[in-house]
């Protein structure tokens, strides 16, 4: 099984970013988790802009109700075990390079 995750990802992966550059130009919008985490309704914001999506100013409202809610969330904390972390930084370090996600030895 464990094998399976790791060589299905990085097909995955390669797939994602070799089909990307078919989409046309203002029609894929990327964002790191923790970006969004920051700023869900700044990043919200920015996506609807930049996606050309019609409507953010009648939804407004509604996003930032639901974007102020998740405030007070806390997400869980893991701790990963050292073999986990060689696991990932071995085959999947070239996609935490290309995403600028500092790889944790």
């Amino acid at each position: 099984m464990e094998s399976n995750i790791l060589t299905t990802y990085t097909k995955l992966y390669r797939a994602y970013e070799e089909l990307k550059k078919f989409v046309p130009a203002g029609h894929l919008f990327e964002v790191k988790f923790e970006e969004f985490e920051a700023d869900a309704f700044g990043t919200t914001r920015r996506a609807y802009e930049q996606l050309g999506i019609p409507g953010f100013d009648a939804a407004e409202a509604k996003i930032r109700a639901y974007t102020d809610k998740k405030k007070g969330y806390k997400k869980n904390k893991y701790e990963y075990k050292p073999r986990t972390v060689q696991l990932v930084n071995d085959h999947w370090g070239y996609a935490l390079k290309d995403w600028g996600y500092d790889r944790h030895d």
